[in-house]
């Protein structure tokens, strides 16, 4: 089980491209340190997510785990392509690779990863 990413702020689910299928997850500046981080998914194939999290762990899922959930939302589910957003399957996305990157950007200013429909 190989931890990708840890962070004990408050992250929000910012955004979500059905067309382009990329999901945004945000921690403000509301909260020091006085910068921003956007956690983004591409390639979005399926999620099952919070609204926000207090603090965020986002972990490669293990080989039971991908059976696990092809096999109860009957997708397909390739090995690597699982993300587990926290300690088990009650938060997931399957999708590429995550990425993150922090700046000093408000809350409305577009993303380091690009305009996604919907926001500024």
């Amino acid at each position: 089980m190989s931890e990708l990413y840890r962070s004990d702020r408050y992250f929000k689910v910012r955004q979500y491209t059905v067309s382009h299928r990329r999901l945004l997850l945000r921690s403000t500046l509301d909260n020091p340190p006085s910068t921003r981080i956007d956690v983004h998914f591409g390639g979005v194939s399926l999620m099952l997510l919070r609204p926000y999290y207090e603090g965020l762990v986002i972990r490669e899922g293990t080989e039971k785990e991908h059976t696990l959930v092809a096999s109860e939302y009957g997708v397909r589910v390739d090995l690597g392509s699982l993300f587990i957003l926290g300690q088990d399957l009650s938060s997931f996305v399957v999708s590429g690779k995550p990425q993150w990157h922090e700046d000093e950007g408000e809350f409305g200013d577009p993303s380091w990863f690009g305009h996604m429909i919907g926001t500024p």
